[in-house]
């Protein structure tokens, strides 16, 4: 196991093999890869936040979490993924891709 600032920098690692290109914050990107949750830790750094500050407020993170961990409970707002999801007011279309 690793701590969830090991993680980060792996994940940057990974995004940079793949192509990314640090630009803009919330710019065009080729990957981008996010810790929403790391167990029920609260992280709050300059580099680091977990759980992920905006997870609650977008539906395309919420509905592949769901379909994944309906029941695991957000360690700050203390509600589950699926009662976040019922109230989540992103009402951007979420499609699956098989």
């Amino acid at each position: 196991f690793c701590t969830a600032e090991e993680l980060l920098v792996l994940l940057k690692a990974i995004e940079k093999e793949v192509g990314r290109v640090e630009t803009v914050k919330w710019g065009p990107r080729v990957i981008d890869i996010d810790i929403l949750f790391y167990g029920s830790e609260v992280v709050q750094k300059e580099s680091l936040v977990i759980p992920h500050p905006y997870l609650h407020q977008r539906r395309f993170t919420l509905m592949p979490l769901y379909e994944i961990a309906p029941r695991l409970v957000h360690p700050v707002l203390h509600k589950t993924v699926g009662v976040l999801l019922e109230e989540c007011e992103d009402v951007g279309e979420v499609r699956r891709v098989d």
